[in-house]
């Protein structure tokens, strides 16, 4: 099942790149799936235009408050600023999440190139995703649009 992300998590998790740039932003997506409902924004400690080390404080953080509230990590992100939205050498070397989607935002084009992958220690499939609508309030149902190409 695709994952589902609402358009303003997704301009979000943009924002957070272009925030961060030049150096790789990371952080995690959370919700019940295949519904992301949160944006966790993560310090890169690796401080890097090339890598990313998520602030391991932070990450626990966010993963504790997901299960208060009975979600789940549902995708990893992190931007290329001056590289393709695909697997690095780096990525598939560090792939420390197992098969759990990464999305790779890459600036290298307006608007920039979002994709979603399944990483293993040696090669990668791209995973198809869904922008919907915004998670607005939570209390009503969100409508699903088509995706943007």
């Amino acid at each position: 099942m695709p994952l589902e992300i609402p358009v303003d998590l997704h301009d979000a998790m943009i924002a957070h790149c272009r925030r961060d740039d030049p150096l790789e932003c990371c952080g995690i997506l959370g919700g019940v799936p295949p519904r992301v409902l949160s944006l966790h924004p993560l310090r890169n400690i690796a401080a890097s235009k090339t890598r990313y080390t998520a602030d391991p404080k932070e990450l626990i953080q966010a993963h504790v408050g997901l299960r208060e509230q009975h979600r789940e990590i549902l995708a990893i992100y992190h931007s290329h600023p001056r590289w393709e939205a695909i697997p690095s050498s780096t990525d598939l070397s560090q792939n420390y999440w197992g098969e759990m989607p990464r999305i790779i935002i890459s600036l290298l084009t307006e608007p920039p190139d979002v994709r979603v992958w399944r990483l293993g220690s040696d090669s990668f499939q791209e995973l198809p995703w869904k922008l919907i609508g915004p998670t607005g309030k939570l209390a009503g149902a969100l409508q699903p649009t088509p995706p943007t190409d």
